[in-house]
């Protein structure tokens, strides 16, 4: 049972990082979230499971099934938005919301891994919770440099297929400068290519400006 629920909250942590806020609200992900905090709660471990905590019947949970259902409401409600407001100023909000939860996540690794250091920050990449949502090779590692190239990404299969690229790049790709800047701004992030913007690659190339 613990080995149990340390998986279950490493994948609760995995969809709150990876996943845009409003899109982690809606069916599918907040019924993985209701699970997880019923099985970790031993308060309600002995009281009858309320209806909305019953296990479903189909196919198995995965990521990808988390991340398609989950981003597929979120682009309806963008589209949604940006015929009422415009598709510019729909993707410029996003990309602001997408920098203030990025930069809240910057804060939180700091706390979690305890140091502000080029070698602290590059551990991010190197979590197994990360390479759950990605396929990475390591093209250079040093105390200055580390330059990434990703070739799959569980965020770009949630938003490609339905042709939402541009929603996908300002909900995810965007706030990985901010993430690294407000990390430390000693860090910065350099890169010409994503593969939700059609590239054969996203090139991740983090420097250590100090």
């Amino acid at each position: 049972m613990k080995n149990l629920d340390k998986f279950r909250s490493s994948r609760r942590d995995f969809l709150l990082k990876t996943v845009p806020v409003c899109a982690a609200t809606c069916l599918g992900a907040s019924q993985v979230f209701a699970k997880s905090s019923l099985i970790s709660n031993p308060i309600l471990q002995d009281q009858e499971v309320h209806k909305f905590d019953k296990e479903l019947p189909g196919p198995a949970i995965t990521y990808r099934r988390i991340a398609a259902v989950s981003q597929r409401s979120f682009i309806r409600f963008a589209r949604f938005l940006q015929k009422e407001m415009g598709e510019k100023k729909v993707i410029d909000l996003i990309k602001k919301a997408t920098e203030e939860r990025m930069r809240e996540q910057a804060k939180s690794d700091l706390k979690r891994l305890g140091g502000s250091d080029f070698s602290s920050y590059i551990k991010i990449f190197r979590d197994p919770r990360m390479l759950a949502s990605l396929t990475m090779e390591i093209i250079e590692d040093t105390d200055t440099v580390f330059e990434i190239r990703v070739t799959d990404c569980l965020s770009v299969e949630s938003f490609l297929p339905y042709k939402a690229g541009d929603i996908g790049y300002a909900a995810v790709c965007w706030g990985d400068y901010n993430w690294a800047s407000d990390f430390n701004p000693k860090i910065k992030l350099i890169r010409d290519k994503t593969l939700m913007q059609g590239h054969d690659c996203c090139n991740h190339r983090y420097v250590w400006t100090g």
